[in-house]
Order: structure tokens, then C-alpha cells, then sequence
């Protein structure tokens, strides 16, 4: 195991090193995302839409997401038991419990059918949860319709992404020329022109081809049965509405009390970020109407079936053993501790996972496929600085649950070679000089 370890340690810091070479696609990732957080810095302070500044608004709340989210967590059998509830008897919902993983996915390839089409916005869930690895498995086609994830795909980019805004370092030209390549449409280098060419070819497809539609939800609230999804783009109205069947999946651990806390949840999220949701989405039932005689029809002009898949998989256990992990069922999703990040700064796109990048992204991969994926992922790249902690809008220690699973890879003789020669310093001797 100890040359393992090296062994790790060696395919990382090849990784690393390209960030030197100019012109490599970590590189350019790394540049503009430097950048990014800079700018997103800055903003935090910057009082041009709201009387407060989004951190001055988390802190305002941060208490009461805290005593929430952990209420739900203690209670979390009789909360799930009532969602479930209110969704099928009140709201008209097919709703699935799914206790593993596998299930979830057997769940949804049921309700998806002969279908060999999907579409989607971009959900971390659905990555947690394997939906994307099982739709590829059968070869079913994924249509992104987030923008970022559409120039993902067309790009055919396949490094982690950062999940908030995935085709951000995308250069215009760049974007305009594959656009050339891919469709045989030349437009000027401008983002409106790119973002009038989708909203011109792809809108029209949102608007008349969906049959089914996939999203997460930003939180389920209990009390209502209602989905909460917030967005930017419109294309989350667009699937949600204009399509056969929804299906909605994700963790239990989105539930909340009620509808006051899931909007107050979306509220947080677009506040850190800085990005105002154009849109929030409430959705509790199938569309419907009681204009013929008052008799209920369901499917008018919207969805005609909403399918709900809860998941526990890895959160009950995390929660009844008191497992490292466990604090991390307070996130909300907002992934904004990669702007603070030191070990995302200072590596972008190398530090990260397939389920997205950042700490929240490693700790996924280490929940879901063990120590050794996590080492890959750049684990004892994190520097252990807390600021992940210090920032996030329901304290979660991040650095804390990495220093855990760092012990663990230690143990296991995963760690690189330096510090195994401290490890034995400081036991020598001591000292680690």
C-alpha cells in the first residue's frame, strides 16, 4: 500500500503540472476561475440590488437554517414519512422510495421506459444519486439544457466542472467557432448573438419535443409536498411545464418543515452566489383543471405526470452512526465554498471528482466509491484552512470532515510520500524538522 500511495501521489502531480503548460484545457480553466473568484469577492460587498449584502444576509439567517436543517435531520423518519404523504394523497404525485442507490435508478429506468430521450437541467443529485452513469450505460441520450452544460456538450468537454456555472471559461470565440463546426451557422462574437442562437434553434425543441423531463429540486417542503426549484434560464419552466412526465429526483436530506423554509433555502443559495434567480419554481401538482362540470382533470397544458424519487442511500446511516459525513447533510447545494476554497485557487478543475469539484465533490466521491477515489481526487491537496466553515451559509466543516478521511487514507498508506516522512519524524522524534 505504501507505494500505492506514491503511486497516487505520482498521477496527481502530473495532473498538477499541467497548469504550467500554456495552452492545456486545466490551464484555461484554472485562469479564468482564478479570476472568477476574485470577482465574486468583490461582489459579496457590492449593495447594487438588495438594502443588505448577501453576507450580511447569510449571517442574518444563518442560525435559523442551522436549527432547521437539523430539526429535519433528528426527525428525519416522520419528515420523509409526511412528504410522502401529502405528495401522493393531496398532491397527485407518483412518489417512489428508493433506500439505496440502485433502487433510485431502477425507479427511474421503470418510469423512463421505451423512452430513449431525456432532458434535463443540471442537478448534482442526479450524479450522486447515478442517474447520469445509468442513462450512458443504456445509451440514452442526455439533452443539457442549463447553457453552461449545453456548451459542456457541445465542446464535448469532459474535465469537472464547476457545478454553478459550468461553461463559464469557454472563450466567445471559442464558442462561436464550434457552433460554425458543429451546426453550420456563423454568428458575431458576442454572448447575446450565442445566447439568440439557442434561444432561435433549441427553445423550439424545450417548447414541443420534451416527452420527459429531469430535474433535482433546490428543497422539498414537507408541510405542502411542493418541489422548489429556482433558476436563471427559464429552462426549468420550460421542462417542468412543457413535457408528458416530470420526474424529480434527490436526497431526503432536501426535505424541509415548509414551503417558508424551501423558498427561504433558494433564497440563500442565489444570495451567496450573488446571482438572482430570475425565477422560483413551486410545483405541488400535475397541471390540471375543474373547468368541465368542476370534475378534476389531470394534465392540461402542463405535465400530465409528476414522478418523485426520494433517496436515502448513504444519509440515515450517516445520521445513525454519526458517521464524518454526518454534518454534511446540513448542505444546501449552494457551491459557493469553492470561491473561498485555498485548494480550489490554487488547482482548479484538479481538485474535484466526477460528481462536480471542490470538497462537497470529494467527500461525494469518498461516500460513494471509498478513500482511494478521494486521494485521486486531490484530497491532501486541501490545505485544512476552515474557510469552507467560516463561509458556509449552514457551517459545515468541510476541512474537518477532509481531515478525517485524510487520517483514514493515511492509515490505509494512501497518503503521499512527504508526509508519511513527517508521519515518522514526529514519532521519532518528536519534531517534524
Amino acid at each position: 500500500m505504501i507505494n500505492r500511495g506514491k503511486d497516487l501521489y505520482d498521477e496527481l502531480r502530473s495532473r498538477v503540472d499541467k497548469l504550467k503548460e500554456e495552452g492545456s484545457p486545466e490551464k484555461k480553466y484554472w485562469d479564468v476561475w482564478k479570476l472568477g473568484c476574485v470577482l465574486k469577492a468583490r461582489q459579496h460587498d457590492v449593495r447594487k440590488l438588495y438594502n443588505d449584502t448577501s453576507r450580511e444576509f447569510v449571517e442574518k439567517y444563518r442560525e435559523q437554517l442551522i436549527d432547521m436543517k437539523e430539526h429535519v435531520l433528528e426527525n428525519i423518519d416522520s419528515y420523509v414519512e409526511q412528504t410522502i404523504r401529502v405528495m401522493r394523497e393531496t398532491n397527485n404525485f407518483k412518489v417512489y422510495y428508493a433506500d439505496t442507490n440502485e433502487d433510485a435508478q431502477k425507479f427511474f429506468m421503470e418510469e423512463l421506459g421505451d423512452s430513449k430521450v431525456i432532458y434535463k437541467s443540471k442537478s448534482n443529485e442526479a450524479k450522486d444519486i447515478g442517474i447520469i452513469d445509468i442513462l450512458r450505460k443504456n445509451e440514452i441520450t442526455i439533452k443539457e439544457t442549463d447553457l453552461g452544460d449545453v456548451l459542456v456538450q457541445l465542446f464535448d468537454y469532459k474535465l469537472p466542472s464547476f457545478q454553478i456555472g459550468p461553461g463559464a471559461h469557454f472563450l466567445i470565440e471559442d464558442i462561436v467557432a464550434r457552433i460554425k463546426e458543429v451546426h453550420g451557422v456563423e454568428i458575431k462574437p458576442k454572448p447575446s448573438a450565442i445566447v439568440d442562437f439557442y434561444r432561435r434553434t433549441y427553445r423550439k425543441e424545450l417548447l414541443n419535443e420534451v416527452k420527459i423531463s429531469l430535474t433535482s429540486a433546490n428543497a422539498i417542503s414537507a408541510e405542502e409536498g411542493t418541489i422548489v426549484l429556482g433558476e436563471n434560464e427559464g429552462n426549468i419552466s420550460l421542462l417542468t411545464r412543457a413535457t408528458e412526465k416530470h420526474i424529480v429526483v434527490c436526497g431526503i436530506s432536501k426535505i424541509v418543515p415548509t414551503i417558508l423554509d424551501a423558498v427561504l433555502v433558494a433564497k440563500t443559495q442565489t444570495r451567496i452566489n450573488n446571482v438572482p434567480f430570475a425565477y422560483i419554481n413551486l410545483i405541488s401538482r400535475p397541471s390540471c383543471t375543474s373547468d368541465i362540470r368542476g370534475i378534476n382533470v389531470l394534465g392540461m397544458y402542463g405535465a400530465k405526470e409528476v414522478v418523485v424519487i426520494l433517496v436515502d442511500d448513504w444519509r440515515k446511516s450517516a445520521l445513525n452512526k454519526n458517521i464524518i459525513y454526518r454534518d454534511f447533510l446540513r448542505c444546501i447545494n449552494c457551491g459557493s465554498c469553492n470561491y473561498i476554497c485555498t485548494a480550489s485557487r490554487a488547482f482548479g478543475n484538479i481538485f474535484a471528482s466526477k460528481y462536480g469539484w471542490g470538497p462537497t465533490a470529494i467527500i461525494r466521491d469518498y461516500i460513494h466509491n471509498g478513500v482511494e477515489s478521494a486521494v485521486k481526487d486531490g484530497l491532501f491537496l486541501c490545505t485544512g484552512c476552515e474557510n469552507c466553515f467560516h463561509w458556509c451559509p449552514v457551517s459545515i466543516n468541510l476541512g474537518e470532515i477532509m481531515k478525517s478521511i485524510k487520517k483514514e487514507a493515511t492509515k490505509a498508506g494512501l497518503c503521499p510520500p512527504l508526509l508519511k516522512k513527517y508521519q515518522k519524524k514526529i514519532l521519532n522524534d518528536k519534531n517534524p524538522f
